[in-house]
């Protein structure tokens, strides 16, 4: 069966219009991170099979060492908020934030991280997490 000039001309239009479609989705999936980055939930798995007392130290060494006082507040949130966790103002002192990441373990087992991000303006002062495994 040979295909017509206008029916090659018809499919070679729709291959391309969906190569550019494909190219678009594609190109705004790398731009806001949803291809996959360091950032992802399972970055903070690590500390939870550590346990509550060595992943709480690990976690606080690792986080005040990638964001020490001093850097920008802004980018330490938008990381834990890209890793799952949940930031909301500190409403004691109005000087920092308490972010909160939870994954069920298991069906009765429930890790919790909770991080006490302590602020001056938009820079970090320092960052208290604590690392935590629960029954339901």
């Amino acid at each position: 069966m040979a295909l017509s000039k206008e029916s090659f001309k018809t499919a070679q239009f729709a291959l391309m219009a969906g190569t550019l479609v494909v190219g678009v989705v594609a190109s705004m999936a790398w731009a806001t991170g949803a291809s996959g980055t360091s950032n992802g939930p399972s970055q903070f798995e690590r500390y939870v099979n550590l346990g509550s007392r060595l992943g709480t130290e690990a976690l606080a060494r690792d986080l005040n060492m990638q964001h020490p006082a001093g850097t920008s507040l802004v980018s330490l949130l938008a990381r834990l908020e890209r890793a799952g966790f949940g930031c909301l103002p500190n409403p004691e002192r109005y000087t920092g934030y308490d972010c909160t990441w939870r994954r069920a373990v298991s069906d009765r087992r429930v890790a919790q991280i909770q991080a006490h991000v302590e602020a001056n303006g938009v820079q970090v002062v320092s960052i208290e997490p604590q690392v935590g495994v629960y029954q339901r």
